[in-house]
């Protein structure tokens, strides 16, 4: 009975070890590629217009520092920028680096002989109103600052015409070549008021003189005028 006994055994379908084809690797590798070309730029540019949204708030709350001096000391209070290396300072002496990418530009033709722009504030909370641009890249940015109220602020993407701007000269500055270039502009300032004083005080020197002089006149004129009627009367 055991003789007639068959058995059947299932076949089980052995487990595929076929892998990724070279042209199948390939395929995918050049999508990857793809993806990656669109997806890196994108990012990087992202990147650098946080980084430049971020310079410009720096920049932004660097002249509202000096507003609020200006209030607080009851006098006006400076923030220059120097146009070609890239830096500003305030009167305390404290530098704010703008980063090397970065230049700066102007919408008006008689700027094309400056190489630094002072902001100016108020004790009582004025300012003298600015306009100025800045660029990095293709990204542009225009800072403000109102003269009611002494407002800084700036806008990304805001067009205005680039009619001067200043490339950046040389490399990155050490802290002792920039207190060298501040107090170069110190001493110009200094010198400039100091001529300005002197002007002012020739012109004036020479406004009493000439009021000396015509009083003088004045004074001889009458006497003839006087001696004549004296002869006058002794003729009649």
């Amino acid at each position: 009975m055991a003789e007639g006994l068959i058995l059947y055994r299932k076949s089980v379908p052995l487990r595929s070890n076929k892998g990724f084809t070279l042209i199948e690797l390939i395929v995918v590798l050049a999508i990857m590629g793809i993806i990656a070309g669109v997806a890196v730029p994108r990012y990087a540019g992202s990147f650098d217009t946080i980084k430049f949204r971020k310079t410009m708030s720096e920049l932004v709350y660097f002249l509202r520092e000096a507003r609020i001096k200006a209030m607080s000391n009851a006098q006006a209070a400076h923030v220059t920028i120097d146009l070609y290396r890239g830096f500003c300072w305030n009167d305390d002496r404290k530098v704010l680096r703008l980063p090397a990418n970065i230049e700066v530009f102007i919408n008006t033709i008689e700027a094309r002989d400056d190489q630094i722009k002072t902001f100016t504030f108020y004790p009582n909370g004025t300012a003298l109103a600015e306009k100025i641009g800045f660029v990095c890249d293709t990204r542009v940015a225009v800072l403000h600052v109102e003269p009611l109220g002494g407002l800084a602020y700036y806008k990304i993407g805001e067009e205005m015409e680039q009619v001067v701007r200043y490339g950046r000269n040389g490399g990155e500055l050490s802290d002792e070549d920039i207190e060298k270039v501040i107090d170069k502009w110190k001493d110009s300032d200094t010198l400039t008021k100091d001529v300005q004083t002197d002007e002012a005080y020739i012109n004036d020197a020479e406004y009493e003189e000439e009021d000396y002089e015509e009083g003088d006149d004045e004074t001889e004129f009458s006497d003839g005028e006087e001696g004549d009627e004296d002869m006058d009367v002794e003729d009649e």
